[in-house]
């Protein structure tokens, strides 16, 4: 039995072979993906060289968010945004508010926690999710409410969309991770005063 076109929240297991990249000067193209390190720029005119080393490689769960057509050169291609899924995330990442754990349950069809890693959010070609005769995949699950919300949220911080997070939202997230990639993205010269206030605030 055939798989449906996939929806946002579903979870599927799939090899991103074609992906779009974008070069700096900001040409969109798909790559099929043969092995990670540096790929040309399609667009004819320009020189420029893409790092593809940070897209997945192999078959791994992803978590399907948005669905678009990306125009290449001669067509109209359709495309999913995806998150991909990982259960061996590395210590230093756990505490990124990118990196968010979702436990294994009956229905999102994981066997242990991942981390959906938000920072690596990418688009893939649709074929990515079809089998060899055309035909979509079966999903292996799809995430609940809470857990598209939550990552609605970072996706926000990571994209910048959202200007001025909430209490909440930093008492949930909070770690020294999230404390020195805030202060790395202060000004220079504020950066002093910062310290100074933040030692006077200490309880010793």
């Amino acid at each position: 039995m055939t798989g449906k076109k996939p929806r946002q929240g579903w979870i599927y297991f799939i090899n991103p072979y074609r992906v779009s990249l974008r070069c700096k000067l900001g040409h969109y193209h798909i790559y099929h993906l043969d092995e990670p390190g540096e790929i040309s720029c399609k667009t004819t005119s320009c020189r420029q060289i893409i790092n593809s080393s940070r897209v997945f490689r192999g078959e791994h769960p992803y978590i399907i968010w948005t669905s678009d057509k990306l125009q290449d050169d001669f067509n109209y291609i359709e495309t999913f945004t995806v998150i991909p899924l990982t259960s061996s995330t590395r210590e230093k990442d756990k505490g990124l508010p990118t990196a968010y754990p979702i436990n294994a349950t009956a229905r999102n069809g994981l066997d242990k926690q991942s981390f959906a890693l938000i920072h690596q959010i990418c688009t893939v070609d649709t074929n990515c999710f079809k089998d060899a005769n055309g035909d979509w995949l079966n999903r292996i699950g799809q995430i609940d409410k809470a857990d598209k919300e939550a990552i609605e949220e970072r996706l926000k911080y990571f994209l910048n969309i959202q200007e001025n997070p909430g209490d909440d939202w930093f008492m949930k997230n909070a770690s020294p991770e999230l404390l020195k990639k805030v202060f790395d993205n202060l000004a220079e010269d504020s950066k002093q005063s910062a310290l100074e206030e933040l030692i006077d605030n200490l309880d010793f």
